[in-house]
C-alpha cells in the first residue's frame, strides 16, 4: 500500500513541478527499481535543432537492451503525452550477453541515447519511459517525465558529440557486404582491407523470424558469420530471402550499421559435389557398410539362414535373398521417411539418431536376445501364415524372416558412419525432398550389393559344405554373436537410466566439453584444437578410440601445452552437437576435426583414422615457428 502511495505522490510532484526540470530533469529512479537512473535532456542551440539525451545508468551486474533486444528482453522506449514530436532516436552500438542459452544485444554500465527532433518541438516535452533491466530478475519500470527545451550549457554539446560518437556509421569499415539465407540460418559475408582483429556482428529483427549467436569465421580480410534463424515460436526458420535486414558490423573500435537486402546463401561446402558424385558415393558408403563390424552379426544370421534350408536349391536361394534386399531398401525408404517428417517439423536430422532413443534400443535387444535364444535352441519359430510378416521362420520356407534380415542388417549398420557415407547423407539432408529420397535409395543399394550378387549367382551360395556337426557349432558361434550384439545393445540404455559409461581404460587426456566459444578461445591464444564428437552407440568411434586416440603416442600429442582437447558426446539427443555438426556439413559421427594457427579454418579428418593421419595434421595446425 504505502508504495502505492509513494508512486501517486511521485506521479503528482512531477505535474506540479514541471519548471523546476526546465531543460534538465535531473535523474530520476523509481522506488521500484533502485538498480537504474534516468535523465533527459533537452537542447535548442544547433541553429535551430533541438536535440535531445537520454542518460541510463545502470549498478554493477545490470544490463538494459538495444532497439533489438534478440532471444529476450524489451528495447527502452518513450510514450509521448500531449503534444506528440516526430523524434529520431539514435541508438549506440550494443553488447552481446549470453545467459543459459539466450543471447541478447544491449548495454551495461551506463548509456547515452541521442535524438533529435525533425519538427517543430513542443513548449514542453512530456511522456513516460518504459526501461527495461535485468540481472538474475528482469524489471519493466516506467520513468515519467516533463522538461522543457531551452539552450544548455556547453557541456550538453561536448556530451552530445561524445554520444553520436557511439553511433554506428553508414561506412568505412568494409569494402563488401552482403547477407543470404539457407534452410535454418542466414550467412552474412564481408571483406575488409587490412583483415580483422576482433569483429562482432548484432542484427536487428525481421519480421517472424528471431535470430541465435553469430558465428564468425574469419580467413585473412575475409569474413563469414553464420546465424541460426528460427521463428518466433522457436521452430522452423521462415524464408528470409527477399526481405531487408539492418546490421551493424563491429571491428577494433569502428562500427558500421547497413541496410542490406536478403539473397540467396550459397549451400553447405558439402553440397558442392556434383550430383553424380555425390549418387557414387553414396552406393560406394552403402556397400561398405557390409564390412563394418555393426553388421556382422546379421551376416552371420544371413549364413544361418542358408545352412539351415532343408534342400538348397538355386530358385529358393535366390527368393531369399531377394527378401533381404527388400528389407533393405524399404528400411532405407522407411528412413527417409523419417528424415522428411523430422525435416518438415524443423527437428534435428542425423545418421543413426534412432539409437538416442531408448525404446528403439530397448526393442533392439530385445529382438537380438530372441534371435540368440533360437541359435542356441532354446525354441524354435514356427509362426502361422497369418503371422509371417512378424519375424523370421526358422526351418520353413517362408520369406518374412529373409525380409526382416536385411531390415536388421540395415538397422543396425547406422551407428557406423562408412567411408564416403557422411558426406552423401550430409548432402542428402541438406538437399530438396526428391534428392533426399534419391539418394537413400542409392544408399540401400549399395548395401544390397552383396546380397543382390547371391541373388544373381545362387552358386555362390551352393558352393558352402555340406551339412554335418561342424553346423551346430557354426550355429552357437553365430549365437555367441548375437548374445554380444544383445549385451552391447543393453549397455546403450545405460545413459539413459543416469548410468555412467565411462571407458574402463583410463585416458590420460583432459578432454573439455566442445563449444564453438572455446574453439575461438583456444585460436585466439595461437593454441591447436583437437575436436572428437562421439557416441557410444557409434561402433566406429569405438574403433577410432581404441585403435587410434588412446594410444601413447597420440596421448602424447594431444597433451601438448597448446593443444587444447574438445570432446562431444552426441548419445543422448544434443541440440549444440546437432547444431555444430550442421554448420561443418555433417550429420554422422564419429567426426573429429583439427584446428591451429596453420589451420584456422580446421581440417576434418577421415572417418576411419589412422595415427599416422592424427600426428601429422595436428604438425600441420602448428603453423610456421617463428
Amino acid at each position: 500500500m504505502m508504495t502505492v502511495l509513494r508512486q501517486a505522490l511521485f506521479c503528482l510532484l512531477l505535474l506540479w513541478l514541471p519548471v523546476s526540470w526546465a531543460a534538465d530533469i535531473g535523474w530520476l529512479r523509481s522506488p521500484d527499481n533502485d538498480h537504474a537512473s534516468v535523465r533527459l535532456r533537452a537542447d535548442t542551440s544547433a541553429d535551430g535543432e533541438t536535440r535531445l539525451l537520454l542518460d541510463v545508468k545502470l549498478e554493477d551486474g545490470w544490463k538494459t537492451y538495444w532497439r533489438s533486444p534478440g532471444e529476450g528482453g524489451v528495447a527502452p522506449s518513450i510514450a509521448w503525452k500531449g503534444e506528440k514530436p516526430t523524434v529520431d532516436w539514435f541508438w549506440p552500438t550494443p553488447a552481446r550477453f549470453d545467459v543459459a542459452n539466450i543471447t541478447t544485444q544491449g548495454y551495461h554500465d551506463k548509456v547515452t541515447f541521442p535524438m533529435v527532433v525533425r519538427d517543430t518541438p513542443p513548449d514542453v516535452f512530456t511522456g513516460v519511459l518504459t526501461l527495461s533491466t535485468c540481472s538474475n530478475v528482469c524489471l519493466l519500470t516506467d520513468y515519467p517525465f516533463s522538461v522543457t527545451p531551452t539552450v544548455q550549457e556547453p557541456t550538453f554539446a561536448h556530451d552530445y558529440a561524445q554520444a553520436m560518437g557511439q553511433i554506428p556509421l553508414a561506412t568505412g569499415l568494409t569494402e563488401s557486404l552482403s547477407v543470404g539465407a539457407r534452410a535454418g540460418e542466414l550467412v552474412v559475408d564481408a571483406y575488409r582491407a587490412g583483415g580483422w582483429s576482433a569483429p562482432e556482428l548484432y542484427l536487428d529483427t525481421v519480421d517472424e523470424a528471431d535470430f541465435g549467436k553469430p558465428h564468425i569465421r574469419v580467413v585473412g580480410e575475409k569474413l563469414q558469420a553464420t546465424i541460426p534463424v528460427h521463428d518466433s515460436w522457436g521452430e522452423g526458420a521462415p524464408d528470409l530471402r527477399g526481405q531487408s535486414l539492418t546490421l551493424v558490423l563491429v571491428d577494433n573500435g569502428v562500427a558500421q550499421e547497413s541496410r542490406l537486402m536478403i539473397g540467396e546463401a550459397p549451400a553447405p561446402e558439402s553440397a558442392a559435389f556434383p550430383l553424380w558424385q555425390v549418387v557414387l558415393m553414396a552406393l560406394l558408403g552403402g556397400l561398405i557398410l557390409n564390412l563394418m563390424p555393426c553388421v556382422l552379426p546379421v551376416l552371420g544370421m544371413k549364413l544361418g539362414s542358408i545352412l539351415l534350408v532343408e534342400e538348397k536349391n538355386r530358385h529358393q536361394i535366390r527368393r531369399q535373398f531377394l527378401a533381404s534386399v527388400a528389407g533393405i531398401l524399404v528400411s532405407f525408404m522407411a528412413m527417409a521417411l523419417l528424415m522428411t517428417v523430422l525435416r518438415m517439423t524443423h527437428q534435428a536430422l542425423g545418421w543413426g539418431i534412432q539409437f538416442q532413443s531408448p525404446w528403439f534400443i530397448g526393442v533392439m535387444t530385445l529382438v537380438m536376445l530372441i534371435f540368440s535364444a533360437s541359435l542356441f535352441g532354446m525354441f524354435e519359430f514356427r509362426l502361422p501364415s497369418s503371422m509371417t510378416t512378424t519375424l523370421a521362420t526358422h526351418g520353413g520356407h517362408g520369406l518374412a524372416g529373409h525380409f526382416w534380415q536385411g531390415a536388421f542388417a540395415t538397422l543396425l549398420a547406422t551407428p557406423c558412419s562408412a567411408p564416403f557415407l557422411g558426406t552423401a547423407v550430409a548432402v542428402a539432408l541438406t538437399a530438396s525432398l526428391p534428392t533426399l529420397w534419391g539418394l537413400f535409395l542409392a544408399l540401400g543399394l549399395g548395401m544390397s550389393v552383396p546380397w543382390l550378387l547371391v541373388a544373381l549367382r545362387p552358386g555362390l551360395a551352393l558352393r558352402l559344405p555340406r551339412p554335418g556337426r561342424w553346423m551346430n557349432t557354426l550355429r552357437y558361434l553365430l549365437g555367441v554373436m548375437m548374445l554380444g550384439s544383445a549385451i552391447w545393445l543393453a549397455t546403450l540404455l545405460l545413459p539413459h537410466l543416469g548410468f555412467s559409461t565411462n571407458s574402463a581404460i583410463k585416458e590420460s587426456v583432459n578432454w573439455q566439453p566442445l563449444s564453438e566459444q572455446a574453439i575461438d578461445n583456444a585460436l585466439a591464444q595461437n593454441k591447436r584444437v583437437f575436436i572428437d564428437v562421439t557416441a557410444d552407440w557409434c561402433i566406429t568411434c569405438k574403433v577410432n578410440k581404441y585403435n587410434v586416440l588412446q594410444k601413447d603416442d597420440v596421448q602424447a600429442a594431444l597433451q601438448q601445452p597448446d593443444v587444447v582437447a574438445l570432446r562431444g558426446d552426441w548419445t543422448l539427443p544434443s541440440a549444440d552437437i546437432s547444431e555444430f555438426l550442421k554448420k561443418r556439413g555433417q550429420v554422422a559421427v564419429p567426426f573429429n576435426q583439427i584446428y591451429g594457427p596453420g589451420l584456422p579454418e580446421g581440417q576434418a579428418l577421415p572417418t576411419l583414422l589412422t595415427r599416422d593421419a592424427v600426428l601429422q595434421t595436428l604438425v600441420d595446425a602448428q603453423g610456421a615457428k617463428p
